[in-house]
């Protein structure tokens, strides 16, 4: 029997992603308070809120759905960079990353009635060094204020900033869709 898949974002790119690994789903998405434990580590970060995306469904889905909450964060020496709050701390973020290498994190929960999983997936990359015209035209010009990091690697900056991967690319777009897709197969 076939399940009905619940993609719990609103990320144009999860969708992308989702409808590229040809699954067919729908799209709910509640606010959830992304707050975390103080002195959580900041990998397990995105693991917790992507399970809290998917369990505020618990109650409302079937035995034949399964819901999908996702999260990304970006970790430069031990800093995290979400989504910046406007153009200045958008502006501020690539500025520290230029030149850098840094993990992009993704936190998957896969949840059921029956079943849930939760997983992550780290992908490094190399950022050439920009300067602050090119920062700012991509801001001014992408506006990647829905974008941990500030940026979009499918995007210009992708072309011009991003010297290498080392992992998975399209976790670095949103989602590790091989992963998820091994998983929902489980299911």
């Amino acid at each position: 029997m076939a399940r009905h898949i619940i993609l719990a974002s609103n990320s144009p790119r999860r969708k992308e992603l989702m409808k590229m690994a040809g699954f067919e789903f729908e799209v709910k998405s509640k606010n959830v308070d992304e707050n975390h434990p103080e002195g959580m580590k900041a990998e397990e970060i995105p693991v917790h809120l992507a399970s809290k995306k998917a369990k505020v469904f618990l109650s409302e889905i079937t035995d034949n759905e399964v819901v999908i909450g996702a999260d990304t964060i970006v970790i430069l020496k031990g800093k995290i960079y979400e989504k910046p709050v406007d153009r200045e701390d958008a502006i501020q973020m690539l500025a520290a990353l230029s030149g850098q290498m840094h993990e992009v994190v993704t936190g998957v929960c896969i949840l059921s009635k029956q079943k849930e999983v939760v997983f992550s997936d780290t992908t490094k990359v190399y950022f050439n060094q920009l300067t602050r015209e090119e920062i700012e035209f991509y801001v001014d010009n992408y506006k990647p204020f829905d974008k941990a990091g500030s940026y979009a690697c499918q995007e210009w900056i992708g072309a011009v900033a991003i010297n290498r991967f080392e992992g998975d690319y399209f976790n670095v777009v949103g989602l590790p869709i091989n992963r998820v897709h091994q998983e929902l197969k489980k299911f």
